[in-house]
Formats: structure tokens, C-alpha cells, sequence
């Protein structure tokens, strides 16, 4: 059975590092998307370098939670903090967007401000997901929705993945990420249900990455390929970000190796894909592949 596989990165457009590791990984290593940030200080950087490699797939990077807004601060004051960011705190954030009809009525008009900001770019739109996943809380969903139906976007991201197979094959242990990754499960029957209707989106099978958030290692990488368990699957990086942070203390240093970077350039890996059968493209390549697959 012929098998399928994106391998995106997380935050183009947060900085120029970001960025450039992003181009670097596409350009020489087995990167095929990009899901761009709205409000980050890069944004204009990163549509620049889009645009000079059509064969990347860019999506929207929907930021709700921790970074910048692409609205002024002063016009969204129910969803900002006192440092004129999104709210951090995502159990926070949940309950006063699902709760508070003010702070609905602002987080609506930024996510309509990032969708509208991404379409002025002229970028084929690829996919949308969400900064932290904060695209799945239901009543950021259903919005989403509506607006990639308004801007025709028909490519989602939800994280699936099996927590098992991450634990026995050397992946972090039991943690906050673990706990979301639940929640995301529960949310996921009820949350696909509203892609019904007349417009037809197209979900991977599996999406990989987010109980190994910034240590998608060499190592981890080559034993993921291996368990795939998806015909259409998602994997995804942050090359260019400073995971020190997620280490122990003794290893917390600011020249921390970039090891999402690493195996994005690593011919181990590149082979690993090979040798597993998985044809690579980006959001729209294993949409099309996958639907040809399926005809035969």
C-alpha cells in the first residue's frame, strides 16, 4: 500500500532564525511545508522567502495563545495581557474565550484579521493549524471552520498520534503535552463531525509531533518512521527554535545543537523515508496523491 507524508515546520515568520532554518531545511534536507505565522516580527521575511520556493506549501499558523496579534493590543483588551500579547495561559485562555461573549467577540476578529493578513500575501493557501494546538477548542473551531470556508482553505491539522507507541519507542515521558494530547482525543469525534457538508477537507490520518515538541531528534525520528500507522501522515518540526529550555538543567546551554534542524538535514532520516515506502509532498500533493491512491 503506498503511503503518504508531509513534513512541515511549525512558526515560519517568528524570527529570522526561524526562517532561515526553515528555507535551509527545505531547501537541502526532506522539509515540504511551512505553517506561517500572522502577527510574528518575521512575517514579511517569510513571505519573501515563500515566494522564492512555490514548491513549499505555506498554511496559516492560527496564533491565539502567548505571541503577538496581528490587530493593535488597544482594540482586543479582553484577550491581550498586560504586555500587549495573547494570553499564555491556555486554561486560562479556554474558559474566557469559551465563556466571555467579549472575549469572543475580539478573538473573532483576530482570527479574521490572520486569515485576512495571510490572503493579502498572494501565497497559495496550503493548510491551516494553530500555535499550541489552540485551534481545537470548540468554540475556536467552529470559527475556523467558517473562516477557511470564507477564505476556501480545505486542509486542517489535528494532531492524532498514539501514546503507547511514543513511550516504548524512547519518547519523553508522561507530561502536560501527554494531558492535551488526551484532551485533543476526546475533542476529535466531535470536532471532525463539523467539516461535513458541501465543502469537502481533507484531515491527514495521523499527525506526529506534538508529544516530542522540541525534541524531534535524529534518533526519535528514525524510530518514528518505523510505526507510522497512518496512508496520509503529518510530521511536524520547529527548526530554528531554542528548545534548551526542555532538557535537563545540566544540558540547558544557549548553544544547544538544533536537533530538529539536524534531522531535517540528516540522509539517515531522508533514507528512512525512502525505505519505508512514504512519498513526501506537501499539503496538496498528498491530498492529490491520496485521492488517486484511493480511485484505483
Amino acid at each position: 500500500m503506498n503511503r503518504f507524508l508531509i513534513i512541515n515546520a511549525d512558526d515560519f515568520g517568528y524570527s529570522h532564525t526561524v526562517n532561515a532554518a526553515i528555507q535551509k531545511a527545505h531547501r537541502e534536507g526532506i522539509l515540504t511545508s511551512a505553517s506561517l505565522m500572522a502577527g510574528g516580527q518575521a512575517f514579511d521575511e517569510a513571505v519573501a522567502m515563500a515566494q522564492e520556493m512555490p514548491s513549499l506549501g505555506v498554511g496559516l499558523h492560527l496564533t491565539l495563545t502567548l505571541d503577538s496579534p496581528v490587530l493593535p493590543p488597544e482594540t482586543i483588551p479582553h484577550i491581550v495581557t498586560p504586555k500587549q500579547v495573547l494570553e499564555g495561559d491556555l486554561f486560562r485562555a479556554g474558559v474566557r474565550y469559551t465563556f466571555s461573549k467579549i472575549a469572543q467577540k475580539e478573538l473573532f476578529a483576530e482570527m479574521e484579521a490572520q486569515f485576512a493578513r495571510f490572503a493579502q500575501t498572494g501565497l497559495a493557501w496550503s493548510h491551516v493549524d494553530g500555535h499550541q494546538h489552540f485551534h481545537l477548542p470548540p468554540v475556536v473551531w467552529d470559527e475556523m471552520v467558517r473562516l477557511c470556508k470564507k477564505y476556501r482553505v480545505s486542509r486542517i491539522r489535528y494532531p492524532y498520534e498514539p501514546i503507547r507507541a511514543h513511550l516504548r519507542s524512547g519518547g519523553q515521558g508522561v507530561n502536560l503535552d501527554t494531558v492535551a494530547a488526551l484532551i485533543f482525543r476526546m475533542l476529535r469525534k466531535r470536532n471532525l463531525s463539523r467539516l461535513q457538508g458541501e465543502t469537502p477537507f481533507f484531515v491527514c490520518d495521523r499527525v506526529y509531533g506534538h508529544l516530542q515538541t522540541g525534541q524531534m531528534n535524529e534518533e526519535y525520528v528514525l524510530r518514528l518512521l518505523g510505526r507510522l500507522e497512518g496512508t496520509t501522515n503529518e510530521i511536524y518540526f520547529h527548526p530554528g527554535a531554542n528548545h534548551a529550555h526542555l532538557l535537563p538543567p545540566e544540558e540547558q546551554t544557549e548553544t544547544v545543537k538544533d536537533v530538529e534542524l539536524h534531522a531535517l538535514l540528516s540522509p539517515k532520516v531522508r533514507h528512512a523515508i525512502e525505505s519505508n515506502g512514504f512519498q513526501l509532498g506537501n499539503y496538496a500533493q498528498v491530498e492529490s496523491m491520496a485521492k488517486h491512491h484511493y480511485q484505483k
